[in-house]
């Protein structure tokens, strides 16, 4: 079905986005943040947050539509789950909800949230515990992300080819 093999680009997309993003985090923003004082820590982190979820189409609904455009297919291809191509989407699509986009939600977001309630001119004194844990459960899921991303394009590859 062409309406699949769309839905499925656009998803795949969209968590390759979110994967480029983490890694541009792992590999780039954390190493810097990890350089800075408290204060400087709490301004550039805070604007960072904002940032991000500011921009109405940015972070948070490319990660909310690859998160839900996946069960598109799942269920209009649920008769034909024993193939390759419905078990790779649904293990990719269990990993980036669950071990991406829940995990965020549940574990990152407090963390974000507590961050932007500090005040930048007298940060509280742990706040190296709460930068350290943040960038702990970001090096669990960035990999998570990088295996749905990857599960994602194989199941193209196995996709039902159009009769």
């Amino acid at each position: 079905m062409r309406s699949i093999r769309i839905v499925h680009t656009l998803f795949t997309f969209g968590i390759g986005l979110f994967a480029g993003l983490l890694y541009t985090f792992e590999q780039g923003v954390i190493p810097v943040l990890a350089t800075l004082s408290a204060a400087e820590y709490t301004k550039v982190e805070q604007g960072l947050i904002r940032a991000l979820d500011a921009f109405p189409t940015g972070v948070i609904v490319v990660a909310s539509l690859s998160m839900l455009l996946p069960l598109y297919p799942l269920v209009r291809r649920w008769k034909e789950r024993h193939t390759a191509y419905w078990r790779l989407t649904a293990l990719g699509w269990t990993l980036f909800f669950f071990g991406v986009g829940v995990f965020t939600i549940v574990l990152n977001v407090p963390i974000n949230n507590a961050v932007l309630s500090w005040d930048p001119a007298a940060p509280p004194a742990d706040w190296e515990s709460a930068r350290t844990t943040w960038n702990s459960l970001n090096a669990i899921r960035t990999p998570i992300n990088y295996l749905s991303f990857l599960l994602m394009i194989w199941a193209a590859f196995e996709a039902p080819r159009e009769q």
